[in-house]
């Protein structure tokens, strides 16, 4: 009887250590986050779950609500792989002609809000414009009844003429992004080449101006044989001629007096690139206008319309309504700073893209650590490892953020979201920080 006692004595007390364990191990991650001398200059919070059963491993703040940044995309390739499918529908045509007796039929083309056509970054997959190039009628485009603002709400104002903030529309082309490239040996080219005529040099510029509400340029003058590269957004309103430039055709708008009257039936939608190829875009260099576009492309196929309110409401209150604390997400990008979400609600989004994508399409659609977009340089694997890092940066001035997948060196998956905000100066000591950090995470599990 005393070896039976004794046995079942020593039998509780290694379950005890075992269930003490774990507590004990996230106990000291959270003081890692808590006494780190770098997050206390600004507010950081912290969570991380076990992508498998979802169990919470470490609490930091969690629950406190933090401005995501680019962590929004996110929550734009979650309504993507929900809603999208697997090639972007780029355009709706149909032929129309005005009466039974015309005898030059128009081509009706309506825009869905794809990002992609005639973008510079996906030149192999421009069927939908070959398809339009090749079509002998003249094409007439379709406004969409819904209005698209410029800009999404709380973006900054005085960024208009900035790179990452072209303006929003439902028929975008080449990524509503001037190509300029500048050498003294080449001089200055510009494409589209509608807009050369409207650029001209100056000694004393430094980058590329643009006057708010005009399409003219100020550019700097060539001043090394090297050819140096400039990006900057212009203004969507003049469609139709940037079309026609590119077809070699006839491409107008619709009348007015017609929109009443066009058919709802015999539409033909046309696809264009690989949904997979534009989020991978999207992800691993934070594209803004593609995650801007996208969203305008989930609330279009959900609910026939390019609003985004509506989409967003719904997500909330249905497919992510058990999300631990309802987010305020107000546009596609992350570029507003209206937007709040706790980390163990990004956590927990997370977790759900794991329980629902192969692991294979969902690592390959977050940059890899050491290997692509913003993580290139950070999170390296070891020589002859693979990545171990699969995540999402998220910077504004005073906030970092980076939520993804960690894959431990036991194999096991973890689900983190690291979110910082209210610091001043550079983001690069918290990213450090966080290295090192996720670094002895992968050790410890």
């Amino acid at each position: 009887m005393f070896m039976t006692r004794q046995t079942l004595v020593v039998a509780l007390l290694l379950l005890l250590a075992q269930a003490c364990s774990p507590l004990r191990q996230a106990r000291r991650t959270e003081q890692a986050v808590e006494r780190s001398a770098v997050f206390a200059q600004g507010l950081t919070g912290f969570a991380l779950l076990d992508a498998e059963t979802g169990r919470l491993l470490a609490n930091v703040r969690g629950d406190r609500y933090f401005t995501p940044a680019s962590n929004a995309k996110i929550l734009t390739l979650a309504a993507c792989l929900q809603l999208l499918p697997d090639t972007l529908p780029a355009l709706e045509v149909r032929p129309f002609a005005t009466s039974a007796a015309e005898t030059t039929p128009r081509l009706l083309v309506r825009g869905l809000g794809d990002p992609s056509f005639l973008h510079p970054h996906f030149q192999q997959w421009q069927g939908p414009f070959e398809f339009l190039r090749r079509r002998p009628e003249p094409l007439w485009l379709c406004p969409r009844p819904e209005r698209i603002e410029r800009f999404g709400p709380g973006w900054a104002w005085d960024d208009y003429a900035e790179d990452f903030q072209p303006e929003r529309s439902a028929l975008p082309l080449y990524g509503h992004l001037l190509y300029i490239r500048s050498s003294t040996s080449g001089g200055v080219k510009v494409w589209p080449s509608r807009f050369r005529d409207s650029c001209r040099t100056e000694a004393a510029c430094s980058a590329p101006r643009r006057s708010e509400w005009t399409n003219r340029w100020t550019l700097p003058a060539p001043t090394a044989t090297e050819p140096t590269t400039y990006w900057s957004p212009f203004i969507p309103n003049n469609l139709p001629q940037l079309l026609a430039d590119t077809l070699g055709k006839s491409t107008e708008w619709l009348p007015d007096s017609l929109q009443q009257h066009l058919p709802s039936d015999g539409w033909q939608t046309l696809y264009g690139t690989p949904l997979d190829t534009v989020l991978r875009r999207l992800m691993y260099q934070s594209d803004n206008f593609i995650a801007e576009q996208l969203l305008l492309m989930c609330a279009d196929r959900r609910f026939g319309s390019l609003q985004t309110d509506t989409l967003i409401r719904w997500l909330l209150d249905s497919a992510w309504a058990d999300l631990p604390q309802r987010p305020r997400w107000v546009d596609g990008s992350g570029l507003s700073r209206y937007n709040l979400i706790s980390p163990l609600s990004l956590a927990h989004l997370l977790r759900k893209l794991w329980q629902q994508q192969p692991r294979e399409r969902l690592f390959n659609l977050f940059a890899a650590g050491g290997r692509d977009g913003t993580l290139s340089r950070w999170y390296a694997p070891e020589p002859g490892e693979n990545p171990w890092l699969f995540a999402k940066t998220g910077t504004l001035s005073g906030v970092h953020c980076l939520s993804g997948y960690l894959v431990a060196r036991s194999g096991r998956v973890l689900v983190f979201s690291f979110m910082h905000t209210n610091f001043v100066g550079s983001s690069t000591p918290w990213k450090r920080q966080m290295e090192q950090l996720l670094r002895q995470l992968r050790q410890q599990y």
